[in-house]
């Protein structure tokens, strides 16, 4: 039983990152796996089911990683950067999950009655990166909302930058090219605890120690 689970598991991965979660049907899945489609019930009542499976699946192996990894940080900038790190190497390497991931989204947006429980799993990917963003840049200087946000941005972050490395044809194991947006967000997120950003040497004391610092003179500019 475990054994046919896993061949549906894989095959329909497979055909969501080739065809879409839109175009694949049970009966596409089940003859992927070499079953019938009345075992496909036994194991999964519906392709939403499924679906969620691997959303399932895919978020905790890629938390668990950045637990993981991030045990060994000891400052707030090694942590966050080895929490970018490990993601952006994460779906680097997991090309079809970062592919349903992404079109789970808009299936969300068409299956709103179906579409809690997926919901569900974007939030404790959240969650997670909210309360990781807390314990490394002391939640006291932040609020629950903004925290959240951050998480926000840094998924999105994440996810995006390798979406439009695809459709660029940039090659991701171009030395740097998964640097460059770590950098960025270590010098715009971290660079507000007023500590600068330890990142192959001090980048955001000399650039104006941050986000907020920058806003803020950029605010001061307009007003003139």
């Amino acid at each position: 039983m475990a054994a046919t689970r896993e061949r549906l598991v894989n095959a329909a991965l497979a055909l969501f990152a080739r065809q879409g979660i839109y175009d694949t049907t049970v009966e596409d899945i089940t003859e992927a796996a070499d079953v019938g489609k009345g075992t496909f019930y036994q194991h999964f009542p519906s392709k939403n089911a499924i679906i969620r499976h691997l959303l399932h699946e895919g978020f905790s192996d890629l938390l668990e990683q950045c637990r993981r990894e991030a045990r060994a940080a000891s400052t707030a900038a090694e942590r966050v950067q080895c929490l970018l790190r490990v993601q952006f190497q994460f779906f680097n390497k997991r090309r079809d999950l970062l592919i349903l991931f992404h079109q789970v989204r808009g299936w969300l947006k068409l299956h709103t009655d179906e579409g809690r429980s997926l919901q569900k799993e974007y939030e404790r990917y959240i969650r997670f990166l909210a309360s990781e963003l807390g314990t490394s840049l002391d939640e006291r200087q932040w609020s629950r909302a903004t925290l959240r946000q951050m998480a926000c941005a840094m998924a999105g972050l994440v996810t995006g930058y390798l979406s439009y490395l695809v459709i660029s044809g940039v090659r991701q194991d171009d030395a740097g090219v998964l640097d460059i947006p770590i950098r960025i967000f270590l010098e715009g997120i971290v660079g507000d605890t007023g500590h600068g950003v330890a990142y192959k040497g001090k980048v955001s004391s000399a650039r104006g120690g941050g986000a907020k610092a920058r806003l803020a003179a950029t605010s001061e500019g307009v007003e003139r």
